[in-house]
């Protein structure tokens, strides 16, 4: 391992990656008040920046590379980081990273889009409403102890009072070169420095931040209190998996158990919380849980070394490389078990359950419509081509997410009769089209491009829902297009339908990303595959209207 102080202040630590090229980028991110704004800059990092200035442009990396590029906002820090087999795409995602780290551009239209506007627009208010419309808000906010952590995702009410001045001075007061580490995985110095060279910046910085603070709230529940307990993160997995168990012997007292959030507080724990009347024992509670677990202490130690991370295994070496450095502030991810291997859940606290505040939930039957964008190709994409041909790539077929599991099982009923169903419920909509063998290079293939198509991804860059993409699932052969967590679901199934009947058209575009797209799948007979069979793909077989519609009531 080396270690290199750049010229801007940047500490860099690279090490031998055990496969491919990785980046992680540590930033300190405070959590201040419940605001939610460190994720609101972690979103606008992702968003625009001078030399990245669509906001698309994470998308298309993504959709037309075999680059992995993610961040995870936490109560004390901001990761960023990318992982490809290829040196090059791996150093085109951190130099689309540092861009956005270090010279971000703000602009008012974006956090309209990315964080809130009007009673259910922006990406941010589309997450926290499916997070936030539940019981876990005014649980958050009836804890008033010392341990309680801000809601550094944000609170639903107070991400609307964010504005380009406080994310701009929470930016400049904690994103500066110096406070930055970078963790590499076989990318040697000076090709960081070379990147750091080109961008221009300054690390000046101005007014703070102010917290907001939460409306002051004397409304109470009753007849009911918030337990609550902290125990170590590594047990969460745990939790989280008895949970059904678990909550079955909580109702034998009456009350309820919460769904555990990975949300930690500074000491690394995540909160255990009951719903309990108030002649409930939180004594009786204890002893209860903690019988539970010594009757179950095989699984843990089952659970622990089954534990699954979204993180891929070469950026969870990163990960673990920075948490031997940093024990008490970095999120430890290592599949090796702390000291005490039986969790004891000890005394909870009692508070005052506040009373459900009420949150508009505004449903568009008529949508706001989607503002017309410029469907091009990023720039920085171009010099991809020019690589060996036969470059290294991975491309992984991902699960589709478990919130599309009932519409999934829905529309593949309907695939017994139709070649294509489409599907909605009140917060998501899906379109299943079953191709054949045959076909699937095709499939796969339009599906990348799919991804990366500016007209497909403004109801995500506009802020009408949390994620839309396309999707293949290779063991059923079914192409999948979604939008989660939408504002109008029965309408987005239109738009995606146009959005394919608009690619189909456009073969200028197909053109830009087709060997691209190529170069992703690799593993594959497919350079014979043309510009005109994807369109005609598209056209003949996805981009039509006999389609079958089921609502899921």
């Amino acid at each position: 391992m080396t270690f290199y102080r750049h010229a801007c202040g940047l500490l860099q630590h690279n090490i031998t990656a055990e496969k491919g090229f990785g980046a992680l980028i540590v930033v300190d991110t405070p959590a201040l008040d419940d605001s939610g704004v460190s994720h609101a800059v972690e979103h606008l990092v992702f968003r625009r920046s001078a030399a990245f200035a669509q906001p698309e442009s994470l998308f298309q990396l993504t959709a037309l590379t075999d680059l992995s590029i993610n961040a995870s906002t936490h109560s004390n820090k901001t990761y960023y980081h990318c992982h490809s087999q290829s040196l090059q795409t791996c150093l085109l995602g951190l130099n689309y990273l540092l861009n956005g780290l270090l010279a971000p551009v703000f602009v008012a239209q974006d956090l309209q889009h990315e964080i809130y506007h009007g009673d259910c627009y922006g990406v941010m208010h589309r997450e926290l409403s499916f997070q936030q419309v539940h019981q876990q808000r005014v649980i958050d906010r009836s804890d008033t102890s010392e341990k309680r952590c801000y809601q550094y995702g944000g609170d639903i009410e107070l991400i609307s009072q964010l504005n380009q001045q406080d994310v701009t001075r929470y930016h400049t007061t904690y994103y500066q070169a110096h406070k930055i580490q970078l963790i590499t995985g076989s990318i040697e110095s000076t090709l960081v420095a070379s990147i750091l060279e080109s961008i221009s910046y300054t690390d000046q910085v101005g007014a703070p931040y102010v917290p907001k603070s939460l409306p002051k709230n004397s409304h109470y529940e009753e007849d009911k209190q918030l337990l609550r307990w902290w125990i170590d993160s590594q047990f969460y997995i745990y939790f989280s998996s008895n949970y059904e168990k678990l909550r079955v012997l909580i109702r034998s007292y009456d009350s309820e158990l919460v769904l555990p959030q990975l949300n930690l507080n500074n000491k690394q724990q995540f909160a255990l919380d009951v719903i309990a009347p108030f002649d409930c024992c939180e004594k009786a509670l204890s002893g209860a849980l903690d019988s539970y677990i010594l009757k179950n202490t095989e699984e843990i130690v089952t659970k622990g070394k089954a534990q699954q991370h979204k993180f891929s295994p070469e950026i969870i070496q990163l990960f673990n490389y920075y948490a031997a450095r940093n024990p008490d502030s970095a999120m430890n991810l290592s599949a090796k078990s702390k000291q005490h291997t039986i969790p004891a859940v000890g005394r909870g606290n009692a508070y005052l359950l506040q009373k459900q505040p009420m949150i508009k939930q505004f449903k568009n039957t008529k949508a706001v419509s989607l503002l017309a964008v410029k469907n091009k190709v990023l720039k920085q994409l171009t010099p991809q081509l020019s690589e060996d041909k036969y470059q290294q790539s991975e491309y992984k077929h991902r699960p589709l997410p478990t919130v599309f599991t009932p519409l999934l099982l829905e529309a593949k009923e309907k695939l017994n009769q139709n070649p294509i169903a489409k599907v909605f419920c009140q917060d998501h909509c899906l379109i299943l089209i079953s191709i054949s063998q045959e076909e699937m290079e095709l499939g796969i293939l339009t599906s990348f491009i799919m991804n990366a198509y500016p007209t497909f991804l403004s109801s995500r860059t506009q802020g009408h829902c949390y994620a839309i993409a396309s999707h293949y699932i290779p063991e059923y052969r079914h192409l999948v297009f979604y939008s989660a967590f939408d504002v109008a679901p029965s309408l987005k199934l239109t738009i995606i339908i146009e959005a394919l009947q608009m690619l189909s058209q456009d073969l200028q575009f197909i053109t830009s990303c087709l060997p691209l797209a190529k170069r992703k799948l690799a593993n594959a007979d497919i350079n014979d595959i043309s510009v005109q069979e994807i369109a005609q793909f598209i056209s003949n077989t996805i981009a039509t209207n006999h389609v079958v519609v089921v609502e899921d009531n």
